[in-house]
């Protein structure tokens, strides 16, 4: 590392002005770095998109999950672009397997990934290349000024990236002209969310990474140089370097025989009474010991001055609220009350930060507790038990006949319509539990079966389905006649559908 390539400006700053200088670092290198982000990013979550595609509710949580490894790619991009490197596309894929396998991969994905701080750390990882008690203890060296900050970053870039989504899926679909694209925001919270309903907020997310992401990684970046010049007194080292070069240039360029004749005219220059007594001086030179001695003395001194001063060396953050304008003692009595109102006000607060964290702790068991009473539904859809009655009708394997069509001829042969119709309508809601696997719940009425039918069964067989479901109505519930005629050709379009999707023991 070369401080004399490093292409941003050296200086005391503040923490908040480090995530300034990661928003103009990501301005200047914006080119490069999306470039790395697309080439990195995108084809990996269209292969996560694919891989589960059967299971799209996962493919946004891995996505998520990952972004410990993407965050790399950026952060070497900075690092090579901090110090006057490019890296163009083809390098950083040549240079991935080598980041994958760097220091902290693992634990960026596991114990720390759900850290604070993470855009601290990560350089530590990555550049450093610090490992187990090394790392933890550079970990707090660096945070001790400056973690908080780390952490409000990572809190805000979390809410720009939450509200970039719900707003681009709020949004989006009202631009989109007719009624092709339903994705309003009550639907994301429906019970069977559509395919393209998930792939829709999946590349939302992605979009809403995209612009969030790289200005994460730059301000912990910039966040992280800035901590390092501030423990290492970079801006003071590269001062005295091009103090030094400056110099070496400048004693190069005056040959020592041009100053030959520049010491001569001075010497002549000199009034004649002030080169007798310089004669009369004696020529008694000190010893280097002597003038090393003198030197370090002056030294001392100039330091003991420069300690003197109050404000060297005070550096101090306060948090708390203060008056700006402080009253001068008195001994007013008058203001007694207002002294004790002050104490009052502090001793509340005192209490109520107190209120605040055992709310907070309070909150934490109670996810804990959630989470371990509910453990067993985490990560795995919990196998659902089909109900036996719906609708008040047995769906019992026992309770239907073999050949459900030639039972409802039957039925209507002998005058019982409401008796074919319930085996028409019953077998058909085997047949969709069984084959289908469409989840009816035990208090479903007639109606939420076919909410949950909708879409889920080619045309003409959801068609059959909502015939089947209207007539059983018509004759069970308002008890007005049904003609055979009509059942019939209900039997007989509930057979090309239904009857070889019904499910025997």
């Amino acid at each position: 590392m070369r401080l004399e390539d490093i292409a941003v400006h050296l200086r005391r700053r503040s923490a908040w002005e480090a995530l300034d200088l990661g928003h103009a670092m990501l301005h200047a290198w914006a080119p490069r770095v999306y470039r790395a982000w697309f080439a990195t990013y995108w084809p990996a979550g269209i292969v996560i998109l694919l891989l589960l595609w059967p299971w799209p509710e996962y493919a946004m949580f891995v996505l998520w999950w990952m972004k410990p490894v993407f965050d790399r790619v950026l952060l070497h991009v900075f690092s090579r672009s901090v110090f006057g490197n490019q890296v163009c596309v083809r390098e950083l894929l040549r240079e991935l397997p080598g980041l994958l396998r760097g220091p902290g991969v693992l634990s960026g994905l596991s114990l720390r990934r759900f850290s604070l701080a993470r855009s601290l750390l990560l350089p530590v990882w990555q550049l450093e290349e610090l490992r187990a008690a090394e790392a933890r203890a550079r970990f707090r060296l660096l945070g001790r000024r400056c973690r908080d900050h780390a952490v409000w970053l990572t809190v805000f870039c979390a809410n720009m990236s939450s509200i970039l989504l719900v707003s681009m899926l709020i949004t989006l679909p009202a631009l989109v002209p007719g009624e092709g694209l339903d994705l309003s925001l009550w639907e994301w919270f429906g019970d069977e969310p559509s395919g393209m309903r998930h792939l829709f907020g999946i590349l939302m997310f992605m979009v809403a990474e995209t612009v969030v992401e790289p200005l994460y990684v730059a301000s912990g970046f910039s966040l992280y140089l800035n901590r390092r010049s501030e423990l290492e007194a970079w801006d003071i080292e590269l001062a005295f370097r091009r103090l030094a070069e400056r110099r070496s240039t400048t004693v190069g360029a005056v040959p020592l025989l041009a100053l030959l004749p520049l010491a001569l005219g001075l010497a002549l220059s000199l009034p004649a009474p002030l080169r007798a007594q310089e004669s009369a001086q004696p020529t008694h030179m000190p010893s280097a010991s002597e003038q090393s001695d003198l030197a370090h003395r002056a030294a001392r001194e100039a330091i003991d001055a420069v300690l003197a001063d109050p404000v060297f060396g005070q550096v101090t953050e306060d948090w708390r609220w203060r008056w700006r304008e402080q009253p001068a003692a008195d001994d007013h009595p008058e203001r007694d009350w207002l002294k004790a109102l002050v104490r009052a006000i502090e001793f509340l607060a005192e209490v109520l930060r107190a209120l605040l964290w055992i709310v907070a702790g309070l909150a934490l068991a109670m996810v804990i507790l959630l989470v371990v009473r509910y453990r067993e539904n985490l990560g795995s859809e919990r196998a659902r038990v089909a109900p036996e009655f719906l609708c008040g009708l047995d769906l019992r394997p026992a309770s239907l006949p073999a050949d459900i069509a030639a039972a409802a001829h039957a039925a209507l042969a002998r005058g019982a319509t409401i008796e074919a119709l319930s085996l028409l309508y019953r077998g058909a809601l085997v047949a969709l539990i069984d084959d289908c696997q469409i989840e009816f719940a035990a208090g479903d009425s007639e109606n939420d079966c076919r909410r949950r039918v909708a879409g889920r069964l080619p045309e003409a067989a959801e068609k059959c389905f909502v015939e089947v479901i209207d007539a059983w109505c018509q004759a069970a519930y308002a008890h007005v006649p049904v003609s055979v005629k009509q059942v019939e050709a209900l039997v007989a379009t509930w057979g090309r559908h239904f009857a070889a999707r019904v499910v025997r023991p």
